[in-house]
C-alpha cells in the first residue's frame, strides 16, 4: 500500500513538472544536473522607491506585477532602484534535494532572500557587503545560501540593492557539485594571483638592479592592479578587512581608480611621452587630473552612486587613450613602443570588455566578467616574449660585431702579408691609436658626460687616496658638498634641456673658482662635491662663498631667455675621530642641507 502511494505521488509530480517547463520562472531540477541558470528565467520587479515590503510583492495579485526578464544582459547598470526577484523551483522527485543559490557578484550591498519555512511562511537571510563578513551563512567571497529543495513546486523572493554596479548573474547549484567546481575556481584564482605576483616581484627586483623608473612605473600597475582585482572577486573583504564592510564598500572602485591612474603614468613614462609626444603627454595629463578630481569629489561629497559609475565609466576613456599613446610613439619610431602595444593591447580589450559587462552594455559571461584577468595574463605573456625578443635582438647584434671583429682582423693580417715593408708603420700607428683610445676610455671613465666635471665613482677614488694621504702626513682636508636650489622647478617651468644647462654651468662656474689641486666631481642629478686638500675648514668656506657668489652672477642663456640660479653650500674638515672618508661626506651633505633648510643660497658649514 505505501509503494503505491508513493508510486502515485512520484506520477502526479511528474505529469506537475511537465505542465510546468514551460512555464516562465521555473526552474525544474533534473537528475544528474548539477547547475541551473536561475536569472534566465526570473521574473523581475523595479522598486525606484526602495519601500515595497516582502508582503506587498508576495501577495495574490502583487501591488505591481512581475515581469520577465531579457537573460541576454542581467544587468542594471548604475542605479538607485531596489529589485524583487522572483523564481520557482520543481522538485519532481519524492525527496528533498540540497541545493546552494548563488550570486556570483561580491560588491552587492544588500541583499534578502526569502524561501519558504516549511509551514506556510517564508524566512529571510540577509546577506551583502553592507554586513560584516561573519555574519555569511558560508565564509565564501560570493554570496551563498542554502535552498532545501522540497518536493514538488516552492516560490523563491530575492531583493537586492545596491550603490556598485548591479549585475547579478544567480545560479542553484547541487550542493556537492558547487564545492566541487569551487575548488577548480578557487585554483584559478590561485595560479592567476602567483603569476601576478611573481612578476611584479621579477619586476621589481630589475628595478632595484636598474633604477628604471618604467619598471617601477610597472610594477606599481601591477600591484594597483592585484589590489582591484582582489576586490573585485571578493577576497579582500574575506580576508583583509573582513570588519568594515563600510571601507570595501568604497573601496571597490577606488582601485578601479588607482588601478587606471597608474596604467596611465606607467604609459607616460614607457612611451617618454613628455619628450616624444608633449600634445599627448599634456591630453594624458589633463586626463589623469579630471580622473583625480572626480574621485576625491565622489568621496568629498559622499556620493556612492556617482562614485563607482565614473570609476567604471573611465575605463572607456583611459584604454583607448593610452593605446593610441602607445600607436603614435611607435610611429614616431620609438622602437619599444611596439612592445608596449602588443603586450598592452590584451589587458585593454580585457578591461574594455570587463567595463561593458559591469556596466550592463554586454551580456555577462564568466568570460566577459573575468576579461580583465584574461587580459592581464596575456599582458604579462607578452611582455615576458617582448624581454625575449630584445635579449636575442641583443645576442645577434652582439654576434654580428664579432664576426665583424674577425673579418676585420683576417683583413688586417692580410695586408700585413702584402706589405711587410710597412709593419712597423702600420703597428707603431695602431699602437698609438690604441693607447689614445684606451687614454680616452679612461678619462671617459672618469668624466661625467654631461657637464665635464669628474663622476662620483672617480671622485671616491680619489678621495680614499687623499684620505690616507692627509691621515699619514697630518695636513687638513676639506670637502664643500653643494646642491642647486630649486632645480625641479627649473626642470618644470623651463624642461630637462634648460636644466641640463644649469647643471653644465654650475660645473663650469665650479672649475674656474678653485685651485688646480682641487678636484670638482658630479655626485648626483644637480649634486657637485669639491675636495680640497691641504686647506681648512674656514679656508674651504671662503672658497663655497666665493662659489656662492659666481652661481648668482652665472646666467644662462635658454631659448633667448636668461635663466638665473642658486645654490646651497655644505662644508665640512676632517677629523682625527673620522674612520672614512664616507663619514668626512657625510657631514658636508648635512650641512648643505642645513643651508637649504635656512632659506637656500648660503653656506653652511
Amino acid at each position: 500500500m505505501l509503494m503505491t502511494k508513493r508510486i502515485c505521488l512520484l506520477v502526479f509530480l511528474s505529469i506537475l513538472a511537465l505542465a510546468r517547463v514551460a512555464q516562465a520562472g521555473t526552474v525544474v531540477l533534473e537528475p544528474g544536473r548539477d547547475s541551473y541558470l536561475v536569472h534566465a528565467i526570473v521574473d523581475v520587479l523595479e522598486d525606484p522607491t526602495g519601500r515595497l515590503s516582502f508582503d506587498e510583492v508576495s501577495k495574490e495579485p502583487p501591488v505591481v506585477a512581475f515581469q520577465q526578464y531579457d537573460v541576454g544582459q542581467f544587468s542594471f547598470g548604475f542605479t538607485k532602484s531596489a529589485y524583487w526577484f522572483r523564481f520557482e523551483v520543481l522538485n519532481p522527485s519524492a525527496i528533498p534535494h540540497n541545493m546552494i543559490l548563488v550570486l556570483r557578484t561580491a560588491w552587492l550591498d544588500k541583499i534578502s532572500i526569502y524561501q519558504p519555512d516549511g509551514s506556510g511562511g517564508y524566512k529571510e537571510t540577509r546577506l551583502g557587503d553592507s554586513l560584516p563578513f561573519s555574519e555569511r551563512p558560508h565564509p565564501h567571497p560570493q554570496f551563498l545560501v542554502d535552498l532545501e529543495a522540497a518536493p514538488g513546486p516552492q516560490t523563491y523572493y530575492l531583493r537586492i540593492s545596491s550603490t556598485q554596479a548591479f549585475l547579478s548573474p544567480i545560479e542553484l547549484w547541487d550542493a556537492q557539485a558547487f564545492h566541487d567546481n569551487d575548488r577548480s575556481l578557487l585554483g584559478y584564482f590561485g595560479m592567476f594571483y602567483g603569476v601576478v605576483l611573481v612578476m611584479l616581484l621579477y619586476n621589481a627586483f630589475i628595478w632595484v638592479s636598474t633604477r628604471d623608473r618604467s619598471y617601477l612605473y610597472y610594477c606599481l600597475y601591477l600591484g594597483a592592479f592585484f589590489i582591484m582585482n582582489f576586490s573585485y572577486n571578493g577576497f579582500s573583504f574575506q580576508y583583509l578587512w573582513p570588519d568594515s564592510p563600510r571601507w570595501s564598500n568604497w573601496t571597490y572602485t577606488s582601485w578601479v581608480f588607482l588601478y587606471q591612474l597608474m596604467a596611465i603614468i606607467f604609459a607616460m613614462v614607457f612611451l617618454e611621452t613628455s619628450k616624444r609626444l608633449p600634445r599627448m603627454h599634456r591630453l594624458l595629463s589633463v586626463f589623469l587630473y579630471v580622473m583625480s578630481a572626480a574621485w576625491l569629489l565622489s568621496i568629498l561629497f559622499a556620493s556612492p552612486v556617482f562614485h563607482n559609475a565614473t570609476g567604471v565609466y573611465f575605463v572607456f576613456l583611459y584604454s583607448p587613450l593610452t593605446a593610441v599613446a602607445g600607436f603614435l610613439a611607435w610611429r614616431s619610431g620609438f622602437r619599444a613602443a611596439r612592445f608596449f602595444v602588443v603586450a598592452s593591447m590584451g589587458n585593454l580589450v580585457g578591461a574594455f570588455i570587463t567595463a561593458m559587462t559591469v556596466s550592463g552594455f554586454m551580456p555577462y559571461s564568466f568570460a566577459s566578467f573575468h576579461a580583465v584577468e584574461f587580459g592581464i595574463l596575456a599582458d604579462v605573456i607578452l611582455l615576458s616574449l617582448a624581454l625575449a625578443d630584445r635579449i636575442k635582438y641583443l645576442r645577434l647584434q652582439n654576434e654580428a660585431a664579432e664576426k665583424a671583429i674577425i673579418e676585420q682582423k683576417l683583413q688586417s693580417n692580410e695586408l700585413l702579408r702584402q706589405a711587410k715593408d710597412d709593419l712597423e708603420r702600420i703597428v707603431s700607428e695602431r699602437t698609438a691609436e690604441l693607447r689614445k683610445a684606451r687614454d680616452e676610455a679612461e678619462r671617459l671613465s672618469r668624466v661625467d658626460a654631461l657637464t665635464g666635471a669628474f663622476n662620483r665613482r672617480y671622485f671616491n677614488e680619489v678621495a680614499a687616496l687623499e684620505f690616507a694621504k692627509v691621515r699619514r702626513l697630518h695636513q687638513p682636508l676639506s670637502v664643500i658638498s653643494f646642491d642647486i636650489d630649486l632645480f625641479k622647478q627649473i626642470n618644470d617651468n623651463y624642461g630637462h634641456a634648460a636644466g641640463d644647462e644649469v647643471i653644465k654651468a654650475a660645473a663650469r662656474v665650479s672649475r674656474n673658482a678653485v685651485r688646480e689641486i682641487d678636484f670638482v666631481a658630479r655626485i648626483g642629478g644637480e649634486e657637485f662635491a669639491i675636495l680640497l686638500p691641504g686647506s681648512t675648514i674656514e679656508q674651504a668656506a671662503a672658497t663655497a662663498e666665493r662659489l656662492r657668489e659666481l652661481v648668482i652672477a652665472e646666467q644662462v642663456s635658454y631659448q633667448g631667455k636668461l635663466l638665473a640660479f642658486t645654490a646651497s653650500f655644505g662644508v665640512a674638515q676632517l677629523k682625527d675621530s673620522d674612520q672614512s672618508f664616507e663619514a668626512l661626506l657625510q657631514r658636508a651633505d648635512e650641512m648643505m642641507y642645513r643651508a637649504k633648510n635656512l632659506g637656500r643660497n648660503r653656506v653652511a658649514a
